[in-house]
C-alpha cells in the first residue's frame, strides 16, 4: 500500500498536499479507494464556500463500500475538480494525482496526521 511521506494525512482517509502557505489539494488515500472498490460516482455536495471541520462535502460510490467525504478542518474550497465525475474510477488507479478539492485554511499542519501517524491509524 502506498502512503507517500510528503502529504498529511486525516482520521477519515484523507491526504492534503501543501500547495501555498495555507492552501492544499485533498484526496483519498490509497487505503480508502482499496477498502471502497472500483470507484463508480462521486457527488460533491458543497453548498457553501467555507465549510467547517468534519462537515459533509460529499460521497464516493464504490463496488464495496461508500464513503463519505468531511471537511479536514474549517476551510475556504477554492476549486472543485469536475474532470471526475467523467472517469471517477481514475483514482482507484492513483489516487494521489486525482484530488477532490483545493482548500484555503488557517488550520496548522499539527492538526493533521502524518505519515507515521497514518500508518498506526490503518494498521
Amino acid at each position: 500500500m502506498l502512503i507517500p511521506k510528503n502529504l498529511y494525512y486525516t482520521r477519515n482517509h484523507l491526504w492534503l498536499r501543501k500547495i501555498g502557505s495555507y492552501d492544499f489539494c485533498v484526496g483519498i488515500t490509497d487505503f480508502a479507494q482499496k477498502e471502497i472498490g472500483e470507484i463508480g460516482l462521486i457527488e460533491f455536495n458543497v453548498k457553501r464556500d467555507i465549510i467547517e471541520k468534519e462537515a459533509s462535502w460529499g460521497v464516493v460510490y464504490g463496488i464495496n463500500d461508500t464513503f463519505p467525504l468531511l471537511s479536514p478542518c474549517k476551510c475556504k474550497i477554492i476549486s472543485i475538480n469536475t474532470f471526475l465525475h467523467k472517469k471517477p474510477s481514475h483514482i482507484n488507479t492513483d489516487p494521489y494525482n486525482y484530488w477532490f478539492l483545493t482548500i484555503s485554511t488557517s488550520a496548522s499542519e499539527n492538526e493533521f496526521l502524518t505519515r507515521e501517524e497514518y500508518i498506526q491509524l490503518i494498521r
